[in-house]
């Protein structure tokens, strides 16, 4: 009995809990219902982001399109005009081209020899006359020497003898040439000559290529 009696004791406030329960939960929406109206109560709540700024990227500009424009017009066959002064055809003037001076290599010239020649008449007549010649090398290189002797009035000039030189007679004048001489030696030579007519053959002058001559 004590079971029975306690099962339906918990029943009956099992009961009454659960209606206090109902009629508080009306009494909340009977409240909210109040403070914000109906429309408002049965809308749900509303959840609030935070806003995320915006990045605007600019799009490239747009690449010109050029579109081969067709005339429609039906061409003409051009008409001969007169040409504009602009269009006149120009003469050419004919420009002639200096040209560039050629550089040339020149080279120096040989140092002078310095060949120095002494003649002396060692005899004389009427018919002719003997000398003799001293060549002296003053330069730095051997040389092949050469000295003219040279005469005036004189007709019929010949050359008889020549010794340690070759010698040519061309006109009134006597050519000698020898050596080669090396630097700081001396060359003799001599000569003898004839000749028609009166007085004593004597010669006029001389000279030595690459230096001097005298006659003593």
């Amino acid at each position: 009995m004590a079971a029975k009696h306690s099962v339906r004791v918990f029943g009956t406030a099992r009961f009454i809990l659960s209606f206090a329960v109902a009629i508080l939960v009306l009494l909340v929406v009977w409240i909210a219902v109040r403070a914000v109206g109906p429309a408002e109560a049965s809308r749900p709540p509303t959840i609030v982001l935070p806003s995320v700024a915006r990045v605007t990227i600019d799009p490239p500009p747009p690449t010109p399109s050029v579109k081969p424009s067709v005339s429609r017009t039906p061409s003409k066959s051009p008409s001969p005009s007169k040409p504009t002064p602009s269009e006149r055809p120009t003469t050419a003037r004919a420009t002639t081209a200096v040209p560039e001076k050629t550089r040339t290599t020149t080279k120096p010239p040989p140092p002078p020899t310095e060949v120095e020649a002494t003649l002396a008449v060692t005899a004389s007549w009427e018919g002719g006359y003997v000398a003799m010649a001293r060549v002296t090398n003053e330069g730095e290189r051997p040389v092949r020497w050469k000295v003219t002797v040279s005469h005036a009035d004189l007709r019929d000039l010949e050359l008889r003898n020549v010794w340690n030189a070759t010698g040519n007679l061309s006109g009134d004048s006597i050519v000698f040439t020898g050596g080669p001489l090396d630097p700081g030696r001396t060359a003799d030579f001599g000569y003898q000559t004839s000749k028609d007519g009166r007085g004593d053959a004597r010669p006029a002058g001389c000279n030595a290529v690459g230096g001097t001559c005298r006659i003593r």
